[in-house]
């Protein structure tokens, strides 16, 4: 099977800054183009003979609400489209903004081109790239819930497997579900916590304890089997500790932890 193609459309008014970016991401072997409109060119591409030979991703420029409106109907409009916002005025606030509106990825509009193309391949890769003071801002905030948080250890696992760096697609293979599926079962994981996106998910987990000991177990699992097995084919010693880790799971209660700052 061949690899998929990963196609790149770049929204911003700006010509120059649009046809920038795209040499850029034209030499790091990536398809760009500028469409008027995002949404008919991403249903172009999901109602193609073989949409699963490809892989989307809308860079858009962020300079007012209103582009963060196009963000969130952008997520709303397919959940499977890598978003990397790009900020003209990178403040804390409107880095959880983005997040918050869907984004998978958020870069200063004013990085180099080499920035923008490296936060491009970890939101593919399903890792985001904050700025430090982003991220300890992130983790200070005070929880989104009132309540005790309830997640079943299976849960916990997948969570430990996103902070490692896991993409979504990686995870859903592993675990046998579809894309999609495994999209929707997240999604249900975010209320549950509270949030609206994987990366406040896991900082919400770890702030809480959620992830204690399984980042490490997880860390530790993989090097092993990577190094009993290295040439498995397909994934299979990942899957096996994430099999092996939801097994447990099926058996045991689940994790509870408070949501309310400073409890545990």
């Amino acid at each position: 099977m061949s690899k998929p193609r990963h196609v790149c459309a770049i929204r911003d008014p700006i010509p120059a800054y649009r046809q920038g970016i795209a040499r850029e991401l034209d030499n790091a072997g990536y398809e760009t183009a500028e469409p008027g409109d995002c949404y008919a060119w991403i249903r172009r591409f999901r109602h193609a003979a073989h949409p699963t030979e490809y892989r989307l991703a809308v860079l858009l420029s962020i300079r007012s609400q209103a582009d963060v409106d196009v963000l969130a109907a952008l997520r709303a409009h397919d959940d499977q489209v890598a978003l990397l916002a790009l900020l003209v005025d990178p403040t804390v606030d409107d880095y959880r903004r983005a997040l918050d509106a869907g984004a998978w990825g958020v870069v200063d509009y004013a990085a180099s081109p080499d920035e923008i193309v490296a936060a491009l391949e970890a939101t593919w890769a399903g890792v985001v790239r904050l700025p430090r003071a982003v991220a300890v801002d992130l983790l200070s905030r005070p929880a989104g819930t009132d309540g005790d948080l309830s997640v079943g250890e299976s849960d916990v696992m997948r969570l430990a497997a996103l902070a490692s760096g896991w993409s979504v697609e990686r995870l859903a293979s592993h675990e046998n579900f579809s894309t999609r599926a495994m999209f929707r079962h997240l999604q249900e994981l975010y209320r549950t916590l509270g949030v609206s996106n994987r990366h406040e998910a896991v900082v919400v987990a770890a702030r809480h304890g959620l992830l204690d000991g399984s980042m490490e177990a997880m860390r530790q699992r993989t090097a092993d089997d990577a190094h009993r097995k290295p040439a498995t084919r397909n994934g299979t010693s990942a899957k096996a500790a994430l099999d092996e880790a939801a097994h447990r799971a099926d058996r045991r209660p689940a994790a509870t932890a408070s949501a309310t700052p400073g409890r545990r």
